[in-house]
């Protein structure tokens, strides 16, 4: 997990693990578990991500709640139709 640093203006700044620069920012990503029929799609999972070196970290306390939504699916999710679409590249396309 990405330490804390505080600043001048009194708020936390997260020091990246990784790189060891100061800056780790938290987004929100939708993350798929399992696959096929027993996919779990969850929503706003907030990761956090170092701007310098790209390295993303979920929190322990994230992990948990991961774990209690998958080990609790039924209560926590909602039915909803979606696309799937699957990777392939075309004959000819450049990379």
């Amino acid at each position: 997990m990405a330490s804390l640093k505080r600043s001048n203006t009194g708020k936390h700044k997260r020091r990246c693990d990784n790189c060891g620069k100061v800056g780790v920012i938290e987004k929100r990503v939708t993350r798929i578990y399992g696959r096929g029929r027993n996919a779990l799609v969850i929503e706003n999972v907030p990761i956090l991500v170092c701007p310098y070196c790209g390295a993303s970290y979920l929190e322990a306390k994230t992990l948990h709640e991961i774990e209690r939504i998958k080990l609790h699916r039924k209560s926590f999710a909602k039915q909803k139709p979606m696309d799937v679409a699957i990777f392939a590249l075309q004959a000819g396309v450049a990379m």
